[in-house]
């Protein structure tokens, strides 16, 4: 028996050291928390930030009384600029613009021979000039006759035509000035349509007989078979020209001046110009 405590001898004491250090409960207490500890789990606190920018939905057209029809969509890209269009030219030389299929510029009279020069400093060239009698056109026009002159550039091939209105026995200015091709031009216009071109240098028929009496292309010129007398003494008979034309006759002309005849050479019309055409 301990004489201190009162034990037996059989109970085992503990050394003083271990119960003060605690070395013993120690490692039994680590085991026992390494075999009973739970695992950890680790939680993320802090997600990343995903930015997402959101597409703008295209606007919704509305009614007047506020309901959407739908959605208006994209522009279309605009076509490239046609290297041939001449509006710009015509507000350029401030003229008014015709509605036409072709672009046609109204051009006043007494501008004519002004805005000629101007598309002939900028390299345009005449190519054509009509007459044209809207006696009989079932829509209202500014005055009966129009004069159209067709300008063309040889290098960009842009195109313009010009409108001139004229009333019967209205004048204009000639282009022969601007352009030697209205020489031609102009008289065909005087022949068949009766406009007559100041300025112009030999301003006579070119087409039709002189002692025709009219303008064969105006509305109220009188369709007929009557025969036609030349300068120089031969007459067309109609009949005897369908005859010619068919076969079964030979000769279309009563008379087929000198020059047929052997002599040599025709007479000179008496209003050949001196010094011979222009």
């Amino acid at each position: 028996m301990d004489p201190v405590t009162g034990g037996g001898d059989d109970k085992k004491t503990t050394p003083e050291a271990e119960r003060l250090t605690g070395r013993g409960g120690g490692m039994q207490s680590s085991q026992s928390q390494a075999q009973t500890a739970p695992p950890q789990t680790v939680i993320r606190t802090d997600p990343p930030t995903i930015t997402v920018t959101p597409t703008p939905a295209p606007p919704v057209e509305v009614t007047a009384s506020g309901a959407a029809v739908g959605r208006t969509p994209p522009p279309a890209p605009a076509p490239p600029a046609d290297p041939r269009d001449v509006t710009g030219l015509i507000a350029e030389l401030g003229l008014t613009e015709d509605d036409t299929a072709e672009p046609t510029a109204l051009v006043p009279s007494e501008r004519l021979r002004e805005v000629a020069q101007a598309l002939k400093e900028r390299g345009f060239m005449l190519m054509d000039t009509v007459g044209l009698d809207y006696l009989t056109y079932t829509q209202p026009r500014p005055k009966r006759f129009a004069v159209l002159h067709n300008i063309y550039h040889p290098y960009d091939h842009r195109r313009l035509f010009l409108r001139v209105w004229l009333d019967d026995g209205e004048t204009l200015d000639s282009l022969y000035p601007v352009w030697k091709a209205a020489n031609y031009l102009e008289r065909e216009v005087y022949d068949l349509m009766g406009v007559d071109f100041i300025g112009h240098p030999d301003m006579r028929k070119v087409l039709t007989p002189d002692d025709l009496e009219g303008h064969p292309l105006r509305k109220d010129f009188p369709l007929g078979e009557t025969p036609t007398l030349f300068r120089d003494g031969r007459f067309l008979d109609p009949a005897a020209f369908r005859a010619g034309v068919t076969g079964q006759q030979s000769g279309l002309t009563g008379y087929r001046g000198e020059l047929r005849r052997g002599r040599g050479e025709d007479r000179l019309p008496p209003v050949m110009p001196e010094g011979g055409p222009k």
